[in-house]
């Protein structure tokens, strides 16, 4: 009788099983399936905080790279200024040659005494030598 009851046991569980699997198995694919598309998303979202992260540090890297360029230019800028001061005479007109170069005076002109002698006067003032130059 014992092995009447195993029979009818192994029997029951051999039809059963197919059974049971059928009404299993969409339940713990939909669990998996849920359990999946949670990683997915969480890791979709660290994901695109790292992105996120890099472009951070782009936009850093390029606002110091554009401070630093801001600064090279100010500066550029000042001392462009300064070169333009410093050649600004007593009534605040520019001067087109740096201090310490010849004073040019063209023949046409070095013909005028008044001419020369002011610029011969001026050449000596500044401690430079007066240059006679081709009339352009």
């Amino acid at each position: 009788m014992a092995d009447d009851n195993d029979k009818q046991a192994a029997a029951l569980i051999a039809a059963l099983a197919p059974k049971i699997a059928e009404a299993i198995i969409p339940q713990l694919t939909e669990q998996v399936e849920t359990q999946v598309k949670g990683l997915k998303d969480k890791n979709d979202e660290l994901l695109d905080k790292l992105a996120n992260l890099k472009k951070d540090a782009e936009i850093e890297e390029a606002g110091k790279a554009s401070a630093a360029l801001a600064a090279r230019t100010k500066a550029l800028i000042d001392a462009a200024d300064k070169q333009r001061i410093a050649r600004l005479d007593g009534n605040n007109m520019y001067q087109g040659r740096k201090a310490g170069d010849a004073i040019k005076i063209s023949r046409v002109d070095a013909r005028n005494v008044a001419a020369y002698r002011d610029a011969k006067a001026l050449a000596e003032k500044e401690g430079v030598p007066l240059e006679i130059v081709a009339d352009e």
